[in-house]
């Protein structure tokens, strides 16, 4: 068996700490395969009480650091870093890990811009070392499902796509920071996880017409670990687009996380010979297929794709190599999406095989939110590529006024 992969973990608030769960999770079906040699906080109380986790969770407590330098000076034999600090960050301390020659996976988003995040996958590439993105949603078994469904074409040639999130405004949505322009807003840290799903199902995106606002003025309410905030919002927590994609089907991607009421998530995809539900990742509800009138039952869903299945890492953390359902909780979703992310990671460095979410394809998730927010503020429909090329950039200017 292959020596673990070493591992510093960079960042230790809510994601840093789902992190180490994750490959708890990780170790118990794959023993080894990734060591957690250190972590590192500015905030030592973080960075203590996430070691003290680790060591509960791994059975070896990881060394402590509020240094990135002296973390990289005293830790000998690290192969990897994995990247969970705030966004506004994620780009300089990525490209100091893969300057010294570590291989990182690193949160969603990439970065904050575009041009954020080519530098970080030009770092990479100069270097020669593996850079992904930690996109944990699209590895739901029941969105790898759906995806297998539609490329199947169980519902005929694709011509539409409806994306609905709508979200309560009254409240904190997991950290404060979230809300601030200068970390990127509510817009970019959470839809970009329905951008992902919406290309992994339907094919890219290749220009689209979007509007934002920003509805809440002010928020309130507990952050992940129960402190009480408040923060003055000034960044748009809504946006509607529709979109194009390179098939020539056509959308509708709306997400709105200021609701003074209902709320309600509904992605449905439209072929020329039936209709797809897709709930919502995390759920484990499988996708529901109509044509005209008749559904097709999951079961039966799973059986007209004889030759589908999972990895057999993630059908040994869900339990099943051809799943049409799961009952997990949400917790327990987390740490085996997490963990499936990072063995995929582990597995890239060690092969010197592409991980399944690259660089590129964090870009891209990042030009794609960043697409509609810029449609929004020049007022026309803008082309994904004319965004990932630099060519329109007056939104993300933006945030690097305030970064």
């Amino acid at each position: 068996m292959a020596d673990p992969l070493c591992m510093l973990l960079v960042g230790c608030g809510m994601m840093g700490a789902r992190h180490v769960r994750g490959l708890a999770e990780l170790d118990a079906v794959a023993p080894g395969a990734v060591r957690l040699a250190a972590v590192c906080d500015l905030r030592r109380d973080s960075a203590e009480a996430v070691a003290d986790e680790a060591a509960d969770l791994l059975g070896h407590r990881p060394a402590v650091f509020t240094d990135l330098g002296a973390a990289l000076a005293d830790v000998s034999a690290l192969d990897a870093a994995d990247v969970v600090t705030e966004p506004r960050s994620h780009d300089e301390v990525t490209v100091t890990l893969l300057d010294v020659g570590l291989h990182v996976i690193c949160e969603k988003p990439l970065a904050l811009t575009v041009a954020r995040a080519q530098r970080m996958v030009g770092a990479a590439e100069s270097h020669g070392r593996v850079l992904a993105a930690a996109e944990n949603n699209r590895r739901d078994p029941m969105l790898r499902l759906a995806q297998a469904a539609l490329r199947a074409g169980v519902i005929g040639r694709l011509n539409f796509a409806l994306d609905l999130t709508i979200a309560r405004g009254d409240h904190i949505i997991g950290t404060a920071w979230r809300h601030r322009r200068a970390q990127g807003g509510v817009l970019l840290d959470v839809a970009v996880h329905r951008g992902y799903a919406l290309e992994c199902l339907m094919g890219p995106v290749s220009s689209l017409a979007g509007q934002a606002q920003q509805v809440q003025a002010e928020r309130s309410g507990s952050e992940y670990d129960g402190t009480q905030a408040h923060v003055e919002v000034d960044s748009e927590d809504c946006f509607t687009a529709a979109l194009e994609f390179e098939s020539g089907a056509q959308g509708q991607w709306t997400a709105h996380f200021a609701s003074a009421g209902e709320t309600m998530s509904h992605r449905l995809i439209m072929g020329a010979e039936g209709t797809m539900a897709v709930p919502g990742e995390r759920s484990g509800r499988p996708p529901r297929v109509r044509r005209g009138e008749d559904e097709l039952p999951p079961e039966a869903l799973v059986e007209a794709m004889p030759d589908w299945a999972l990895s057999e890492m993630e059908a040994r953390l869900f339990g099943s190599e051809r799943p049409w359902s799961y009952s997990l909780t949400s917790a327990e979703t987390d740490r085996k999406l997490i963990a499936a992310e990072m063995h995929d990671f582990a597995q890239a460095v060690r092969t010197g095989r592409p991980p399944e979410a690259d660089g590129m394809a964090g870009l891209r998730s990042v030009a794609l939110v960043a697409s509609v927010l810029e449609s929004a503020a020049a007022g026309r429909a803008v082309r994904v590529d004319e965004v990932l090329s630099g060519e329109v950039h007056a939104w993300q200017d933006t945030l690097e006024a305030v970064i």
